[in-house]
């Protein structure tokens, strides 16, 4: 008779002192604050080098989920036998891991942008509004593409979204800086 009393003793002053039943018994509590989100740490966003249908792309991983779409895919066959679609891609996405693995994983304030390196013109990643070195460099545009930068940019995020290459862009008017964020749209499987 004495333990059933001490019990309820001391769940009532746990009460009182502001922990719950969970609390007491060392458990979850019953219930929590509506909107109040889990404390768990985002997993780290990776990236891959895959070999796909139509050749060589980079992926990106965040946990069980993949991105949708590729980031990039990589054809060109006018860098020599050095830089293959094959080797470009695999560089390209230790690339990303670096720069992505010293900003926490995560991919929020990278910013893909555009300049010349060493009289080429490449896309590089920035955590700010700065321009592109030979530290930031993530690829060289091939000569096509070097001629409208912004434009071949805006068709690497338009094909991250899913997005058609049906429209003509215009050069003038596009941003300068892109956020990595918003190429990589996760899902299941590649």
């Amino acid at each position: 008779m004495k333990l059933p009393y001490l019990l309820l003793v001391l769940l009532v002053v746990a009460v009182l002192a502001g922990f719950g039943l969970g609390a007491f018994l060392n458990q979850a509590p019953l219930s929590t604050a509506e909107g109040q989100k889990s404390q768990e740490p985002e997993e780290p966003t990776t990236f891959k080098c895959v070999q796909g249908n139509s050749g060589w792309a980079t992926i990106a991983e965040q946990g069980n989920a993949v991105s949708k779409t590729p980031l990039f895919t990589w054809n060109s066959e006018e860098f020599g036998d050095k830089w293959t679609p094959e080797n470009r891609c695999y560089e390209v996405t230790r690339r990303l891991n670096v720069f992505v693995g010293n900003n926490g994983g995560k991919l929020s304030n990278l910013n893909l942008t555009y300049g010349p390196v060493n009289g080429q013109e490449v896309v590089c990643v920035v955590n700010q509004q700065s321009t592109c070195t030979d530290d930031n460099l993530l690829f060289t545009l091939s000569q096509k593409n070097a001629a409208t930068p912004r434009t071949a940019i805006t068709k690497i995020t338009d094909f991250s979204d899913g997005k058609a290459d049906a429209q003509r862009i215009e050069e003038d008017g596009l941003p300068q800086y892109f956020p990595l964020q918003g190429l990589v749209n996760f899902s299941g499987s590649w």
